[in-house]
């Protein structure tokens, strides 16, 4: 005679619910966000990709902030004419340099002492809160961030 068990089926997990992510309640004003990146590294043109496509949304007259987020090589500062600026505050928030292209900007160019100033963080922990800062911390005031 066989032995016999009982088998157990189980129901299928639920179908995951497709659709826009909500809306975040951090990034205010900010309408629209367009993130340049490569996996290949540094030298490929990010920045001027980021610095051409910012000036070329604000010379037709949207509201254009941008972040860069090269922590060890901030080069948009120069490349906007703004390299001689600094960050201020207003509150508890971060005001961002108005360029003269009619971008604003944020950039660790702005908080290093001198552009041969080395940045050397350990881990990507700072890194992540530094660039968090910039997208959480910087009054955008109904700007789209590019």
């Amino acid at each position: 005679m066989p032995k016999g068990g009982t088998i157990k089926i189980n129901n299928p997990p639920p179908q995951p619910i497709i659709g826009p992510p909500p809306k975040s309640q951090k990034y205010k004003g900010v309408k629209h966000t367009i993130m340049v990146m490569s996996g290949k590294g540094g030298g490929v043109g990010k920045s001027t990709v980021s610095v051409n496509l910012a000036v070329t949304l604000a010379n037709q007259s949207l509201k254009t902030g941008l972040i860069d987020a090269d922590i060890n090589g901030p080069d948009d500062p120069k490349m906007l004419g703004a390299d001689n600026e600094k960050l201020y505050a207003q509150g508890d928030k971060i005001l961002p340099v108005k360029t003269r292209y009619g971008v604003d900007l944020v950039s660790m160019g702005f908080i290093l002492p001198t552009e041969d100033t080395a940045v050397i963080w350990r881990g990507g922990a700072l890194r992540h809160k530094a660039i968090q800062q910039f997208l959480e911390d910087v009054m955008w005031g109904g700007r789209g961030t590019t």
